[in-house]
C-alpha cells in the first residue's frame, strides 16, 4: 500500500512464499489479502503486476479482470479500460477466442461499458461530458455485406439508446480501420471496440509502456501494467518498470477522487 499522506514510505505485508506450497496458492493468498484490505477501506484500490494466468486460474476465469469481478459479485458488469493521459480504449469483450466473441457481445454489454467509462472520466478524471467513440464490429461496419448481424442487431440499437440521453457524447459507429484517425480528429477521450485486439494493438503501439490497464465496474479501481509477463526476457534485466510507475502515479494523482 502506498501511503499518500506520507510519501516517503511503503507499507509492506509479507505473504510468505515458503508457506504456500504452490504458485497458485501463493497468488490466491496474495489477492485474498488485498481483498481484505479493500473491504476494510484501508486502500483506494489494487495494483497487481503481470502474472501468468495459468498459475492462478482454473478454466472458469479467462483473465484477472473476470476473476476479481467474480470475487466482488460484479460479473458481466466489469469494463476493461486501457488508459493513458492521451486517450483510452476499451474492448467490450475481453479474453475470449475469436469464434466466441459474437456470443459474448450484447447490447447491454455495450451500454454498461459506456456508462462505466463515462462515470470514470467524470468522477475520477474530472472531465465533464467525455467524448466516447464506438466502433463497428465488421470491416467498414458491414456495409459491404447484404446483412451484418452485429451492427444491425446489437451495436446500432445500443447506440440509438445511448444517444437519447443528451448528457451523453457518443460518436459512431466508427469504421474500425479508420477509428484512430477519427479519434484524433474529433479529440475523443476513449474508443470502445468489441474484442481484445481490435483496439489494444494500436493503443499499445502508440503508448508503449506509458499506459495502464484499469478494471471499472468494481467497488474500487483495480490497476495493472498494460503489458504481460514477458517470460522471454525473464532474468535478462530487460524488463521496463514504466507501466508500473504509471500505475503508482495514477493513484497518487487521482486516488482521492475514487
Amino acid at each position: 500500500m502506498l501511503n499518500f499522506k506520507n510519501k516517503s514510505y511503503f507499507n509492506f505485508i509479507d505473504i510468505n512464499y515458503k508457506n504456500n506450497k504452490h504458485v497458485k496458492s501463493y497468488l490466491k493468498n496474495s489477492f485474498e489479502k488485498a481483498f481484505q484490505i479493500i473491504n476494510k477501506k484501508e486502500a483506494h484500490g489494487i495494483i497487481n503486476l503481470p502474472l501468468n494466468k495459468k498459475n492462478l486460474f482454473d478454466s472458469k476465469y479467462p483473465g484477472v479482470t473476470e476473476y476479481i469481478s467474480d470475487k466482488f459479485n460484479s460479473n458481466d458488469k466489469e469494463t476493461m479500460l486501457l488508459y493513458s493521459e492521451k486517450f483510452s480504449v476499451s474492448p467490450a469483450t475481453t479474453h475470449y477466442k475469436i469464434h466466441n466473441i459474437r456470443k459474448k457481445l450484447t447490447k447491454n454489454k455495450i451500454i454498461n461499458n459506456f456508462i462505466n467509462i463515462k462515470n470514470f472520466y467524470e468522477r475520477v478524471i474530472k472531465i465533464k461530458k467525455p467524448k466516447i467513440g464506438i466502433l463497428g464490429f465488421n470491416p467498414h461496419n458491414g456495409i459491404d455485406f447484404n446483412y451484418s448481424f452485429e451492427e444491425e442487431k446489437i451495436l446500432n440499437p445500443a447506440l440509438k439508446l445511448l444517444k437519447k440521453n443528451k448528457k451523453n457524447f457518443i460518436y459512431g459507429l466508427l469504421s474500425p480501420d479508420s477509428s484512430f484517425i477519427e479519434m484524433e480528429k474529433e479529440k475523443l477521450h476513449c474508443l470502445i471496440g468489441h474484442y481484445h485486439d481490435q483496439v489494444l494493438t494500436t493503443f499499445k503501439y502508440i503508448n508503449k509502456f506509458n499506459a495502464i490497464n484499469i478494471t471499472l465496474g468494481l467497488p474500487f479501481l483495480r490497476v495493472s501494467p498494460d503489458h504481460g509477463t514477458g517470460l522471454n526476457i525473464k532474468g535478462k534485466n530487460k524488463a521496463s518498470p514504466e507501466s508500473f510507475l504509471c500505475a503508482l502515479n495514477f493513484y497518487e494523482k487521482y486516488g482521492n477522487n475514487i
